[in-house]
């Protein structure tokens, strides 16, 4: 009888765990930011955390064509259902420096195709009329 009840127990907490995951993601308030060859760009209002100098905030990427063709030359042939990508950006705004911690892509039937989680990001200068400053501009005030 406990294993019946312990198996009830994971199940229910599995589902939970589902729901609430969906809820996050429809949670999400994705704000437009710009338009590239590669996608549309946008970042979540509501995940913008600051600490210090540092702002965190997750952007979405949804590919045009070209995007994930030239995701394809890249990155190989794995990557031509890409549909969209979630990463979280950090951004010191005090140096105009961003790095990205986390990204996964999603395939065009919502499964992952890729996740990393860099535990040691490179921070990289901020260049002139990129989406990075657009989304600099708006989230460094």
């Amino acid at each position: 009888m406990k294993s019946f009840f312990l198996k009830l127990g994971v199940f229910l907490v599995v589902i939970g765990l589902a729901i609430f995951g969906y809820a996050e993601a429809w949670g999400a308030d994705w704000k437009y930011i710009e338009e590239t060859y590669a996608g549309k760009f946008f970042y979540d209002a509501d995940s913008i955390r600051s600490s210090k100098d540092i702002v965190r905030v997750w952007i979405k990427v949804l590919y045009t064509e070209k995007g994930v063709n030239y995701m394809v030359s890249l990155l190989g042939e794995k990557y031509k259902t890409l549909s969209y990508a979630i990463l979280l950006f950090e951004y010191h705004c005090g140096d105009k420096e961003k790095c990205i911690v986390p990204i996964v892509c999603y395939s065009k039937d919502g499964k992952v195709l890729t996740s990393a989680d860099d535990q040691n990001p490179n921070w990289n200068f901020i260049s002139s009329d990129s989406i990075d400053e657009a989304l600099y501009k708006i989230i460094c005030k």
